[in-house]
């Protein structure tokens, strides 16, 4: 299964081209990170469709975007945890580890923690560990993605850090 690009016209002021464009510029970058989360690449595939979806039916929040990237992951993150949670309904015996070919260890063990961190952390708890411990963002960067404050973000990502401490629940094994 490959990339499909957009069907509709974008809501929100965006034409047609607008949309193929920005499908052009971020379908890999989504696929990227909706790969690494999910372990699939069908699945992977459908996190591309519904994050271009969102884009279709909420152009005008992804316009007003200083920083298109920011919603990018923001959504591309979301999706995926979405997915991840309806998978594990959907499949719970289900091994974390992937049949798929080329998949690394890194994969792995972000895959294994998304499930340890679902299993035990609040939705937003999974938001901001993915997108600090897992893409590597700046407490900065991931204010600027969820739009809060920086002040915020380094209060929670301290409470968050502790809680996965106390889970051994970090990147690398744990504290």
């Amino acid at each position: 299964m490959g990339p499909r690009a957009p069907r509709a016209a974008m809501s929100g002021g965006l034409t047609r081209e607008e949309v193929q464009a920005l499908y052009a510029r971020f379908s890999p970058v989504v696929y990227r990170r909706a790969r690494v989360l999910l372990g699939r690449d069908a699945d992977a595939w459908d996190a591309v469709q519904e994050v271009f979806e969102k884009m279709l039916s909420q152009g005008a929040t992804f316009r007003g975007e200083a920083r298109p990237m920011t919603w990018v992951y923001r959504v591309t993150t979301n999706v995926a945890l979405n997915l991840l949670r309806s998978r594990r309904v959907r499949e719970p015996a289900l091994a974390v580890v992937s049949d798929e070919p080329g998949v690394g260890p890194e994969a792995v063990e972000a895959r294994m923690l998304l499930a340890k961190w679902l299993a035990h952390l609040t939705e937003r708890e999974v938001e901001v560990a993915a997108l600090l411990y897992l893409d590597g963002l700046t407490q900065q960067e991931v204010a600027d993605v969820l739009g809060l404050s920086r002040k915020t973000i380094v209060r929670e990502a301290e409470e968050l850090r502790q809680k996965l401490e106390a889970l051994s629940a970090l990147p690398g094994g744990g504290p």
